[in-house]
């Protein structure tokens, strides 16, 4: 699949969902700092993903692999089953969607940078010969540990 035509499979997986949801999280002054980094984070990500065009032409118009795109869908299909299965099937859809864009054509971090995973532990980045590297604190540890499911293996960070 081109990159162009999973981005519009994206934008109309996503396109419903009703973002101000995020925006009164982020908003919420009763809300913990990392839920409102998360409610922000996936504002902007939507906000990115509407705005975005990949034209025919482009050179980031790459073959994104099917099967790919499928297991990522799985593997968060069996994340939600395990975690929260109570999820309105929108908000699953939305993130899913925002996952796989993140993943494969964005080429960013599941989480916000500066997330307070847990302890301390967060997503971070620094500059390598001109290029942005990501790093997880938590990705290694979520690898020991994975048993039904291991969506990390899909994030661009590396283990720190």
């Amino acid at each position: 699949m081109k990159a162009r035509d999973l981005l519009e499979e994206i934008k109309d997986n996503i396109k419903d969902y009703n973002i101000e949801i995020f925006e009164n999280r982020a908003n919420d002054k009763n809300a913990d700092e990392a839920s409102k980094l998360r409610a922000k984070f996936h504002i902007q990500n939507y906000n990115e993903i509407m705005a975005l065009k990949i034209d025919e032409e482009d050179d980031s118009n790459i073959e994104i692999d099917d099967n790919l795109v499928d297991d990522i869908k799985d593997e968060l299909y069996r994340f939600f089953e395990g975690c929260s299965p109570e999820s309105e099937e929108i908000f699953k859809r939305f993130i899913t969607y925002n996952c796989i864009y993140l993943s494969l054509i964005a080429k960013r971090p599941l989480h916000p940078v500066g997330i307070d995973m847990h302890n301390g532990k967060t997503v971070f980045a620094e500059e390598e010969e001109g290029e942005t590297v990501y790093y997880c604190d938590i990705k290694e540890e979520q690898a020991k540990i994975a048993k039904d499911y291991y969506t990390c293996q899909y994030c661009v960070c590396k283990p720190s």
